[in-house]
């Protein structure tokens, strides 16, 4: 028995070691790859107009689809990622034989003050998709390897994705002068998948969402459109003001932060529309009824900027501020090209109020805050800021001239000064801010 007991041990220790060990050849001290802080708004425009030409083929198409990928298409996408989730920094260059994809995480600091440095490419192919050589920190693995792991861990995660069918439904990969062509298969219901996947990574990164009240709120508001009508315009105000005593009377009986949590998420779903509306709404204890959104809903007496304020709260709760900052960012240099409406700033005003509103349901100081604010409160004013003095309508061109890039310092300095006057509102206003 003694023998058997000590061969465990042994057998555990040694497997301690192989983890540390493996975890020392991983990270890394300094990341190798660190990409541009700016965001220029053609790269925003570029990467978008890909992605909607090949949704709108994998939608329509019952036959095999040719996507290709410019590098500046590709230059545009890895941007898009590593400025909308944080830690991440991302390229990719074409070489005579494949393209390389680089990357570099940080690592959590309460795990490791370090990175994950990775490396790997793709050959051209008439088999489907062929990596090259997997470079994790000093490790290496076969490109074998790295397509066996990624399909098992998206198994693993993700299992509504069904990675295999994925991965299989790539074809051929054919390398040119800086550009890379797919043929793809189509999936037959690629949407809903996604969707799965959705709801499965948001029960990942909240386990208890699921289990919020969010269908009690999202009834109550489906209520409160029944009383108001629809015939005269009406704000956002006339649905929070009523249900911030709603949300603190079912409080005092259980967690008011969970409470506040349910309406915040009933919120962004009722009031959002489409496709954003049905992923929201995955994920959730309670079948929602869908109902399409009232249109008579405005702050600041425009349709736009509720649209913006509900869709930034939903993405923040169900990612991370910087992700939802950054799509709103997105949005409005992508207006200013042409044909576009324009950069606005009154629109970011609202996008970055929506994120203050879901943050007020991540900590109970500021739920009770915002409670207390809205049950005192008389207009929109108490939660929403005034815009009149913000502009809009700014073109690429103007906005290039005047700010330069979302990195520069008179940017930095124009978010700030809305930052803070949404700060100083009464929903939002604590001792702390004062200057």
């Amino acid at each position: 028995m003694k023998k058997i007991l000590f061969a465990l041990l042994s057998l555990s220790l040694l497997l301690a070691m192989a983890v540390l060990i493996t975890f020392a050849l991983m990270v890394s001290k300094q990341a190798t790859v660190h990409t541009p802080p700016s965001v220029s708004a053609r790269q925003v425009a570029d990467a978008k107009d890909w992605l909607k030409q090949n949704l709108e083929q994998f939608r329509s198409s019952q036959q095999s689809i040719n996507v290709q990928l410019s590098q500046q298409q590709l230059d545009g996408l890895l941007a898009l990622s590593s400025t909308a989730f944080k830690g991440l920094d991302a390229d990719a260059a074409f070489t005579d034989s494949s393209l390389n994809l680089r990357g570099s995480i940080a690592l959590p600091t309460s795990i490791y003050q370090g990175y994950i440095n990775s490396e790997i490419s793709i050959h051209s192919s008439t088999q489907g998709l062929q990596f090259g050589e997997w470079k994790i920190g000093q490790l290496s693995l076969p490109g074998s390897m790295a397509l066996y792991i990624a399909e098992k861990v998206a198994e693993r995660l993700f299992p509504e994705l069904q990675a295999d069918e994925l991965l299989a439904s790539i074809k051929t990969v054919e390398l040119g002068q800086q550009q890379v062509a797919f043929q793809i298969e189509p999936v037959e219901d690629l949407g809903l998948k996604v969707a799965g996947a959705y709801k499965n990574l948001n029960q990942l990164k909240d386990p208890q969402a699921a289990s919020l009240p969010v269908a009690v709120y999202y009834q109550k508001l489906s209520q409160l459109r029944k009383q108001y009508g629809e015939q005269q315009a009406i704000s956002l105000y006339d649905y929070l003001y009523p249900l911030s005593f709603y949300v603190a009377m079912r409080g005092e009986q259980g967690d008011v932060l969970q409470e506040q949590q349910a309406l915040v998420r009933a919120v962004a779903i009722f009031f959002s529309q489409g496709a954003f509306q049905k992923v929201m709404a995955q994920g959730f204890a309670d079948d929602l009824t869908l109902e399409a959104a009232p249109s008579n809903v405005t702050l600041a007496g425009r349709r736009d900027l509720l649209l913006h304020f509900v869709y930034s709260a939903g993405l923040s709760m169900a990612g991370e501020q910087g992700f939802s900052a950054s799509i709103g960012e997105f949005k409005e240099l992508f207006d200013s090209l042409e044909g576009g409406s324009g950069f606005s700033f009154a629109d970011l005003a609202a996008d970055r109020t929506g994120i203050e509103f879901a943050e007020s349901a991540k900590d109970v100081n500021k739920t009770e805050l915002f409670l207390t604010a809205m049950r005192a409160a008389r207009s929109e004013q108490a939660f929403f800021p005034r815009i009149d003095d913000l502009a809009e309508g700014i073109s690429e061109q103007s906005f290039a001239q005047v700010y330069g890039s979302t990195d520069s310092e008179l940017y930095q300095q124009k978010v700030f000064f809305i930052d803070q006057r949404i700060a100083h509102l009464p929903a939002f206003f604590k001792a702390s801010n004062k200057p």
